[in-house]
């Protein structure tokens, strides 16, 4: 039975805080927001939540993404066996399922049995789940804009997690979990007194995985869903097909989808309620009419050119295109989507549109003729055409028509698809603007490509929409912006390495779609990105690059004996590197979708944390003297297993040219040492007779720095991190002086 003062604490708390929150509210209006025109729920652009400098973050604010109002104090409730996690309201099957799923994540990030069961008496060790409108148990498929809001307290004498919906919940509780830390001292876990008020920026927050290119299995979307739940993403954006793969499975058209690697079409429906369970989207994108060589395998009647097809291994634009003259064409994909629409329940539907090369249409007499009878002066007034005619055909099934930005290129007022598409850029920002201007619904991508392998920080000073571009726009333009996706297409990406290519970088970028655009510092992202990803890794949600990774620099040095020996200098070599991005490695010109991707540059994880640590440490650390030293005598030790009989085998299947990298890395570690001998006694070079020791100070920096430049990607696919903290040293002598 409910204590009566529980209750009436817990109701005279939620009384003061929507009190609270509602001057709040009317206190911080904005002149200038935007509206999603699907629900009119309001979204800010100008972040008029901002109501401190978000340039400085208290070092007790470790959230990621960052809320819009959060204070957190030192004082603290330690989680015991006593926690709980209960619902004020008669729970459904999604809250329970919810609970149960944060309860278990609690357990492993406090070694304590949390309690969900709903009959449970409250307590002061409570977290209460406030969330009045959750009455009906039919299972709810998320919409674009729904209400995301939450506000989470926590004080002496009650926690509670409030919303309007299932959703706010499960963002409150992906919250709720990154407030967990450990008492050292006493070995337990606790949660500070915290008051945080969030919802999120942007309405669509998602992520594209290229399930194609190479497979990616659902052990794999699982666990990136539940990754994405955590970092607060509500889109899987799946690109299920391309010239390289078909990977869904069609029982209209059987003769569609791979052989072996597909998801049939109960694990398509399990992926869909997989992610509405997190409260994630699934859009599904099936590229027409170029990227298409895979559905020509099985149905080449749909081809310009009617041949005999393969699919794909290479990788770049190819030239096989969809018939788009052809009225059996569209009598085709209108079967096909009419199963796919029952699959995949969101109104949202991917054609793709990109890329497409256009010169066997541009070749072919019956289509020139097409093109002469219906005034279509050139391919893009063609795709155009044929955009109009899948766009309506959607249409039929309740589907509004998503595609990238060249499905708007060059067309005439007469070929123009209808204003409700939605279009997703990714080769130019500017297109961004003008397709919004001209009354269509925008996503931003550009800048957000994970395949380039650019950091954290890089995509995390990307806005998906910067302030001159927002007040070049009308309000009601600014009205049809929606949000951000990232993309990680998949070309030099296997199983092996999906997560450690996702993760940490998305949550940078998923705190970009999220959080205040005020939001820039620098070293609490970092400090926050890194806590999240050793914190994700401890849940048990699935990833592995932290977990085997050590398990994959193993694997590049099969014989045990050498293993024992060399493993410990080679993992301090590999931890100072980062793989390099999709056009580096595209230029060896030795990948395709047949060679495995297990060299040493996929082992790697995509941003050293290591690194980033030396950059943060003063010129006066001793870590940095012995790390310097470190490097600098590690090649001596690798140096037998470069000289071992083994060498050419490994030499194979390292992939990259590691002896030179560990040279280059000991070089580091000479410049390194050399300008913490500067720091100490002003000398250029610690032997006085050294010619060095006469030149200027603006010549020796410039030297170091361009040797630097050159050691960190001197070897191909590789970039040697560590230049990175000696780099920051010398600029912060070229500071002083």
């Amino acid at each position: 039975m409910i204590r009566p003062i529980f209750v009436f604490k817990t109701l005279l708390f939620s009384l003061i805080l929507n009190f609270v929150f509602v001057v709040y509210l009317l206190y911080y209006q904005s002149s200038q927001s935007f509206l999603t025109d699907t629900s009119k729920q309001q979204y800010d652009v100008n972040d008029y939540y901002s109501i401190y400098d978000r340039s400085f973050l208290p070092a007790n604010i470790k959230i990621i993404p960052l809320p819009m109002f959060i204070h957190v104090e030192h004082s603290k409730i330690y989680l015991t066996n006593r926690f709980h996690i209960i619902s004020n309201q008669k729970s459904t099957t999604d809250l329970q399922s919810t609970i149960s799923r944060y309860a278990k994540y609690i357990s492993l990030l406090t070694s304590i049995s949390v309690n969900s069961e709903q009959h449970r008496q409250p307590s002061d060790y409570t977290l209460v789940i406030d969330c009045p409108t959750i009455q009906s148990k039919k299972n709810h498929y998320p919409k674009l804009g729904e209400d995301e809001y939450y506000r989470l307290n926590i004080n002496k004498t009650a926690m509670i997690l409030q919303a309007s919906t299932l959703t706010g919940i499960v963002r409150g509780l992906a919250t709720f979990v990154q407030l967990i830390e450990h008492d050292k001292s006493t070995g337990k876990s606790y949660v500070p007194y915290a008051n945080i008020i969030d919802r999120p920026r942007f309405p669509w927050r998602g992520l594209m995985l290229d399930v194609c290119r190479h497979w990616l299995s659902l052990p794999v979307i699982e666990r990136t869903l539940n990754a994405m739940e955590l970092s607060k993403l509500n889109v899987l954006h799946l690109h299920l097909s391309d010239d390289q793969g078909f990977r869904a499975e069609s029982i209209q058209y059987p003769l569609l989808h791979d052989r072996k690697n597909f998801f049939s079409q109960k694990e398509l429906r399990h992926i869909v309620e997989f992610a509405r369970q997190r409260r994630i989207r699934v859009v599904p994108e099936f590229d027409i009419p170029g990227h298409t060589t895979s559905w020509f395998v099985g149905y080449p009647d749909l081809a310009t050119v009617n041949m005999t097809y393969e699919v794909g291994i290479q990788w770049g634009v190819m030239k096989a295109t969809m018939d788009p003259t052809k009225e059996s064409t569209y009598t085709f994909l209108d079967g096909f989507f009419k199963e796919m629409t029952d699959i995949f329940p969101d109104p949202y539907f991917h054609i793709g549109g990109d890329e497409v090369e256009g010169s066997q249409w541009m070749k072919s007499r019956t289509i020139k003729e097409f093109m002469t009878k219906n005034n279509l002066v050139n391919k893009n007034n063609l795709q155009a055409f044929f955009n109009r005619r899948i766009q309506t055909m959607l249409k039929k099934y309740n589907r509004t028509m998503i595609g990238w930005e060249e499905i708007t290129h060059e067309t005439s007022q007469t070929l123009s698809i209808d204003k409700d598409a939605v279009i997703q850029t990714w080769l130019n920002r500017k297109s961004l603007q003008q397709n919004l201007q001209a009354g269509f619904h925008g996503i931003m991508s550009n800048g957000y490509y994970l395949d380039n392998l650019q950091s954290s920080l890089d995509h995390y000073n990307t806005d998906p929409i910067r302030d001159n571009e927002l007040h070049s726009l009308q309000e009601t333009q600014q009205q049809r912006m929606l949000g951000g996706e990232m993309c990680m297409w998949t070309e030099y990406v296997s199983e092996n390495s999906i997560d450690s290519r996702l993760w940490p970088r998305s949550f940078a970028i998923g705190e970009r779609f999220w959080s205040l655009s005020t939001s820039t510092n620098q070293k609490s992202l970092y400090e926050r990105l890194f806590r999240m990803n050793h914190l994700v890794t401890k849940m048990p949600i699935g990833l592995n690059h932290i977990s085997f990774y050590r398990q994959r620099l193993e694997n590049l040095i099969p014989d045990l004996n050498l293993r024992t020996t060399f493993l410990h200098p080679f993992t301090i070599l590999a931890d100072v590197c980062e793989p390099q991005g999709i056009g580096d490695r595209s230029s060896t010109n030795k990948y395709t979708a047949l060679v495995p991707l297990n060299t040493f540059t996929d082992a790697l994880q995509a941003e050293s944390e290591l690194t980033w640590t030396l950059e943060n440490l003063p010129s006066n650390d001793q870590r940095l003297h012995e790390t310097f030293r470190l490097w600098f005598v590690n090649n001596v030790h690798l140096q037998k297993l470069f000289e071992s009989n083994e060498q050419k085998k490994y030499r194979e299947l390292w992939g990259q040219d590691i002896e030179q990298l560990s040279k280059n890395l000991a070089y580091v570690g000479q410049i390194g040492l050399r300008v913490l001998n500067y720091f100490d006694k002003k000398m250029f070079h610690q032997d006085q007779n050294n010619t060095m020791n006469t030149w200027t100070l603006e010549h020796w920096i410039q030297h170091h720095k361009s040797l630097l430049n050159e050691l960190e990607i001197s070897v191909r696919e590789v970039k040697l991190a560590a230049v990175r903290p000696v780099r920051r040293l010398l600029d912060s002598i070229n500071m002083k002086n």
